[in-house]
């Protein structure tokens, strides 16, 4: 048996043992990977590791554990419905409610604690960004839930997630540092 498989085989052990555990532990991985992209495609800087610490933190904290929750909430709402009319309900509910709140909260979040800002510099930053980062969500994330509400498995719903959020936080955390870039410029 190969690594990978004996790797994805204790995966699924885990999720059937300790699946909130689990599932926040891999967000945070991701989310600690993803800032390091970050870091190295938008500066030549050594790595900053304290922000790669306080974003997992972040997806062991929130990310993981609120997304375990909104899964099984939205297979509650639809219980056993899996038509093409349900999984548009459910891509609906989350674009209009959980995206642009994970959104607001990642932004707040990076703002505050990642970049050690104050309240008020951090209010203008998520005003200034979101709109437009919420715009370029919906490019992305209506597709990945369509996906993975038709395709993957409810066990595997946050994995899904997680690492579409690889490269989407990815993109938020460039984004971020070039908003960093603007407002200090003016």
């Amino acid at each position: 048996m190969s690594v990978v498989a004996v790797a994805w085989q204790r995966y699924l052990n885990q999720l059937d043992k300790r699946p909130l555990k689990t599932k926040a532990v891999t967000a945070a991985a991701l989310a600690g990977l993803s800032d390091l992209l970050a870091q190295k495609i938008s500066s030549n800087a050594p790595v900053n590791w304290r922000r790669t610490c306080a974003l997992a933190i972040f997806g062991l904290v929130w990310s993981g554990p609120s997304n375990h929750y909104w899964q099984k909430l939205l297979e509650r709402l639809f219980k056993g419905k899996r038509d093409s009319g349900t999984v548009l309900k459910k891509v609906l509910l989350d674009q209009l409610t959980y995206g642009p709140l994970c959104n607001v909260l990642l932004l707040s979040y990076l703002s505050l604690f990642v970049e050690g800002r104050s309240w008020t510099y951090s209010k203008a930053k998520v005003r200034q960004t979101y709109p437009n980062i919420q715009m370029n969500g919906w490019k992305l994330w209506p597709i990945a839930s369509f996906i993975n509400y038709t395709y993957v498995p409810l066990k595997l719903r946050v994995l899904f997630v997680n690492c579409v959020a690889f490269a989407w936080s990815t993109f938020l955390i460039v984004q971020a540092k070039a908003a960093i870039k603007r407002l200090t410029a003016a």
